[in-house]
This record gives C-alpha cells, structure tokens and sequence, in this order.
C-alpha cells in the first residue's frame, strides 16, 4: 500500500516532505481500526456505563441550563422546573421512557422508512411505476444473486473503455449512452440552472469531471485529507479491478494516470463563479463553432441537452478538448474506467458494497455508522441512499402520499401557510430597522411566494425500463438504467420554460418523500413535504396549538430564509440577484450579529469549548422568525392555550444523543443543539415569559433589553 501510494505522489510530481518518518494515509487508518473486539462487554451493559459516563459531562452552562439532549442524565427524581429549564422540564418523561434514539426528526425518518417497507410489501397497491421501484429495491436485495455475478457486471463497461485505441474510438464512447451510462466525459454535463439573463429560460453547466480528491490544491500540496482520499481510491480500485483480473502493476498504472490527467485538467479550466453569465454562456450555434472535432453537439444531443437555449462553460478549455484527448489518449481512458470503478463498486456484490461503505468509513469520507439496529441502517440504505437519491423516488412518493395522507390536511396545511404569509406581512410593515424600501421590497418577494404541499406533479416513467433477475437484469445495469432517466429527464427540462408552480417529481432534491420541509430559493417557494407529517409535527385532528407549535414554527423558520443572507442572493421570481437596500442588508447583518454572539457565550457540556456563534446564527434566526410569526397568529385565535403551544415546540425538538454525537453536532451543523433551539428562542418572548411567570432570578429569565431575535 504504502509503496504505490508513493508512486502514485511521485506520478503527480509532488514533493512531500512531511511524508518522511510521520506515517502515510495507510498508516493512519490502521492506527484507526478497531481491534478485534476479543473480551467486549454486552452491548447492554458498555450503553448503560457509556450513558452514566455522558450524563457526568451534562452540568449547568452559565445560563443554569443542562444540555438535556445528552442520554442517561434524567432519574425520577432529577429536580427539573420549566422557569429554569423549559426544555429539560417540558421532555423529562419523554426522555425517561428511555424510547427516542437522536433527534425526534430522525424519529420520524425511522417511521416514514416503516411506512414505505410497508408499502412495497402491499400487494393492493399495483401499476407500472410502482412495479419499477419494487423492481429495483428487488435487484438491491437480492444479495444472493449480487454475490453469485460478483464484480461481473461491470467488466463490459470496463472492456468497452479499455477497447478504445483512437480518438475517434473514444469520442464514439463518450457519446454513446449505453456504454456511458454516467455520461463520464473529459467535458460532463454536471448541472443545470436558471438563467439571469433570460429568467424564463435554464442553461445547462459544461464542465471537467469532479476532481478524485476534490480540491485542485491536492494535486499540487496534497495534505493528511487528501492522502486519506488517496489511500480510500486505492483501496476501492484494487478491490474491484483485482476482481476483473488486473494485476498490481495495472493498478497502480490506472491511478497514476489518472491522477496525471486530474492535474493536467486542473489548470486548463478557470472559475467560472464570478464572471457575468452573458461572458460564459453561449448558444448551441457557438458551441459548435468552438468545439473543433471534440463531439460536444453529439454529446449533448445524445443525451437530450442539445435542445437548451444556453451552455455555461468555459470556452478555452472547450477549444483545447480535441488536442487534449489526441495528446492523452490512455490517460483519459484511466480517469472514465476509475470513475465507473468508484461508482459501481456500490452496486455489485455486497461484500464489495460493504468494503466500499466501510473503506470510506476509515478514510474519513463519510462518518462512521451510528447507533441504530441494522434493520434501521438497511432501510435507511434503501430510502435515502439509493431511491432517494434517484428520479425513481418520485414513483414511491406518488403512492406514499396516496396511501398515507389524509387529502383534508392539505387544506389546513395550505390555509396556515397561508396566514403565516399574512402574518409575516405585518411583521415587516412594523419592523423598525427595515427601511421604507427594504420594506416594500420584503413585502413584494412575501407576495410572489408559491405554496407547495405534499402533492408533486405526476410523472411519466414509460421511458425507464428495468428487468428483474429472472429476465437477466442485475443491480448495476438497474443503477445505470435509472442514471440515464435521471440524465435525459433533466435535459428536457433544461429545454422547457421556468415554472415556478410545477413540482417536478424527477427532482429528488425535492422529493415530498423527504422527511423536511424547506425554502426553496430558486422559486422563491415553501414545500412542506409528506415526509414530515408525523407526531408531533403534524397529525389529522391536531388542536391549533400543536398546529402552530409543531409544523407552524417549521414553516415559519423556512419562509424565513426567504429574507436571510442568502434568501437576499434571490429575488421574488427566484431569479439570482439581489433585491434588498445595502442599507437594509448592514442593519439585517448588525442585528443577527447579536445572535452569533450570544451562542458564542455558551459551553452547553463540559469540555465542549465555546459555541461557534456565527456557524449558527443563521438557523437560530429562523428559529426564533417561525415562533415570532406562530406566536402572532395564535394571538387571533380565542382561547389560544400557550402553554400547550410551547410544549409542542419542546416536543418537537427532542433529542437523546451520545456526548460523541453530541459534540460532533455542534462543530458540524449549522442549526443550534436542540435543547438551545427550546430554551434561548423561546425564551426572547413576553409570551413565554407571561405563560409561566418567569421573573428575574429564573433560570430562563432575559431581560427584554437583553434579547435578541431579529424579527
């Protein structure tokens, strides 16, 4: 390992002077592994000591609250009162029922998991779409037929790249969908956008491939991350062509040469992030102009791209494509056969699909598997890495929302959207920092605003043909099969007209299936997906109060990112440009820069070190606009108990966590510790403070001159 890996830097040209005497990327994972588990305790008794340890860590920040999110602190008789510590107080028996595993948002993903299980299994639902989907999670589980073709399945897409011998060869793979199926070329198609120049209409970004260790730094000074990426390629490569029959030596020949022609790409493309888009798009006419003998139109056109008013790339490079591929022949063919390496290894057998996930576990580039049972992790496998990250969920999602949600909720969900609309209009005609015109111009975007709930478009999956094993069909081939529909369904909605009242059901990043609801900033549109309506957040029959302290808030703090620091980058058409008075942005900026400092303050757990304020700001914000505008509209409704209000918002953010996860999540996630979302945003309110009677000397007292929300 460690000599190829030294080669590998050697083929880069790369001078390492800390490689010497201090260990490579192989040294340091296996310092990593785990040892043989010899003598380990019943998981059992290593949670309760691991729960008794975490709960010594939980002691009172200087605001007198206990970072209650952290496992095994509360007893029965653990003294806790909600005008101390509301989110402690609110959730204590919630937590000594000993039932909720992370967040209750995670929660809710575990049920929405079951629900879809369900679904599948359910022989009452049927149709062409539905059959595709149970189709490919047949071919994913079907381990046993998996493991008998082994890494076969990918030798004909290796064969087909290793059998190229002359440019032309090559540039007949590239534009070949079958044989492509990922659409790898030396110029990939890797996005699509709206136009700001013509906002009805989207270009579609043309650009190298992604980079195998990311930045283009790493292929000049490549430090500990980028060895750890390095060593994780290696390993996958190995694992997989070694299957194939290749020897070290060919191994070690790919990934040197791919690694020589990352580093050759890296210099010939520039950013294209700050140029004005008229400098950097062009039509198809240009393009064909500036392609010399490289088949960009036949690329494009292959894959249904070709009909697109405008190409986003950078023409220099486009220009030096056909010299490139003459000059580089077998180092591109290195860098397409890594790339269908790393990709299918995920797709082939599962004890290559375990080494792949478990490779990139130890080097780093995906955290290590948490808690929950196997029966969790598979499903989560199933529904959010593979169908959820496909076209292909939108088939499920379609049958989810028939089977699984009450069609009344609709219309109250739509009708408290809407209030909340109306609510936030008497926010910012009152708010005194805006200016007159910030005003009117938050007043204007609030008014283009496009509801969207639970239901998508329905979509046409004719196209996708999928076979089950008896009939020949295999996992990758599935894999790919699904890649294509994704590839060709985006291309024809690049040649179509800007929508912001379609919900596209190809568009996973959108999937009502998702257990979230957000703010979309492209169509200036909130979404409250199926996937959230669970308890607490939302059930049929639900009173008012758990309404507006459950999915309300939710919808709150995500039309709030309409008007944060990059709500401002969108205007009301969604069109990416800014909207709001520099004026207005500073006192915006001034104001939330209260809220950074504040968090930067806290030490929720011992030895957690201070919070990193500006990392959160942003969430903590919309956390306190979506109670802030909720709080509004309970104000209208006769007989308005907030004191049930209040408890629903805490039971919303429940959470029982290890101290690991526990300070894992705050030095990664933007949003605040949950017991923090409880306790600082409610208690910035007079409401709050009324319900329970909270006076100074009580542990969630703020004096009103010492508060901070924003809106």
């Amino acid at each position: 390992m460690k000599k190829r890996l030294i080669a590998l830097l050697l083929a880069m040209n790369m001078v390492m002077l800390s490689v010497s005497g201090c260990g490579l990327a192989g040294d340091i994972n296996e310092a990593l592994q785990s040892e043989d588990g010899a003598g380990q305790k019943d998981p059992a008794e290593e949670l309760a000591e691991e729960m008794a340890r975490d709960a010594k860590s939980v002691v009172p920040d200087s605001q007198g609250w206990i970072d209650s999110d952290i496992r095994g602190y509360f007893k029965e008789d653990t003294p806790v009162s909600l005008k101390d510590d509301f989110a402690a107080a609110a959730n204590k028996e919630l937590y000594l029922q000993g039932d909720l595993n992370g967040a209750m948002i995670e929660d809710f993903m575990r049920r929405v998991h079951q629900k879809k299980r369900a679904l599948l299994n359910d022989a009452s639902v049927t149709g062409p779409d539905i059959e595709k989907v149970r189709t490919f999670v047949n071919l994913a589980e079907d381990e046993e037929t998996r493991n008998v073709l082994g890494v076969e399945p990918l030798r004909p897409y290796v064969t087909a790249i290793e059998n190229i011998s002359t440019t032309e060869e090559l540039y007949a793979w590239i534009t070949d969908t079958r044989l492509n199926p990922l659409g790898v070329a030396p110029a990939s198609v890797n996005g699509m956008a709206r136009s700001e120049v013509e906002p009805d209409s989207y270009f579609v970004s043309i650009s190298m491939p992604a980079l195998m260790l990311g930045s283009s730094d790493a292929y000049f000074s490549v430090g500990s991350q980028s060895l750890m990426k390095m060593d994780a390629l290696e390993d996958k490569a190995e694992r997989v062509l070694t299957g194939l029959g290749y020897d070290d030596a060919e191994i070690t020949g790919i990934l040197q040469k791919n690694y020589q022609m990352e580093k050759i790409l890296t210099g010939m493309q520039k950013d294209l992030s700050n140029e004005d888009e008229e400098d950097v798009t062009f039509t198809r006419e240009e393009i064909e102009f500036i392609q010399g003998s490289y088949p960009m139109i036949r690329f494009l056109d292959n894959w249904g791209f070709g009909q697109c008013g405008r190409f986003m790339t950078d023409s220099d490079y486009v220009r030096k494509l056909d010299n490139l591929c003459e000059r580089n022949l077998e180092k591109i063919k290195a860098m397409c056969l890594l790339r269908y390496v790393v990709d299918g290894g995920y797709y082939l057998d599962v004890e290559t699909h375990d080494f792949f996930e478990e490779c990139d576990q130890q080097k780093g580039v995906t955290p290590i598997a948490d808690r929950s049972s196997e029966e969790e992790r598979h499903e989560a496998m199933i529904f959010d890495q593979l169908l959820g990250k496909t076209p292909l969920e939108g088939a499920l999602d379609a049958e989810y929302v028939r089977k699984y949600v009450d069609p009344d909720s609709y219309d109250r969900l739509y009708g408290m959207t809407e209030d909340i609309i109306n609510e936030f209009r008497i926010i910012f005609e009152n708010e005194k920092w805006l200016s007159e015109e910030g005003r009117q111009a938050c007043l204007d975007k609030l008014n283009e605003i496009k509801i969207h709930v639970v239901y998508q478009d329905e979509g046409d999956y004719s196209d996708l043909q999928l076979l089950e094993a008896e009939e020949g069909g295999n996992f990758l081939d599935a894999h790919y099969a699904v890649s294509r529909f994704d590839m060709m369904k985006r291309a024809e909605m690049s040649a179509g007209r800007v929508n912001r009242d379609a919900w596209s059901p190809y568009m996973y990043e959108l999937s009502t299936g998702q257990t979230n609801a957000f703010y979309y900033a492209q169509t200036n549109g909130i979404y409250i997906l199926a996937g959230i309506l669970e308890d607490p957040a939302y059930y049929p029959g639900m009173s008012d109060e758990e309404l507006l302290g459950g999915i309300g808030t939710i919808v709150g703090h995500e039309i709030t990112h309409g008007f944060d620091k990059n709500g401002v980058k969108y205007d009301k058409d969604g069109v990416n440009q800014k909207w709001l008075g520099e004026e207005d942005q500073k006192a915006f900026e001034d104001a939330t820069s209260k809220v950074a400092m504040y968090y930067l303050s806290l030490k929720p757990f011992s030895g957690s070190g201070p919070y990193n304020g500006t990392n959160v700001q942003g969430e903590a914000t919309a956390d306190m606009g979506g109670i802030r505008v909720t709080l509004a509209l309970a104000d209208k409704i006769p007989g308005f108990d907030h004191d049930k209000f209040f408890r629903a918002y805490a039971r919303l953010w429940a959470t029982q966590r290890s101290l690991d996860e526990e300070r894992g999540y705050m030095a990664g996630d933007s949003h605040p510790l949950n017991f923090y979302r409880i306790n600082v945003v409610l208690s910035q309110f007079d409401k709050f403070h009324e319900t329970y009677g909270i006076k100074e000397g009580d542990g969630m007292y703020v004096a009103p001159d010492k508060r901070i929300a924003v809106w």
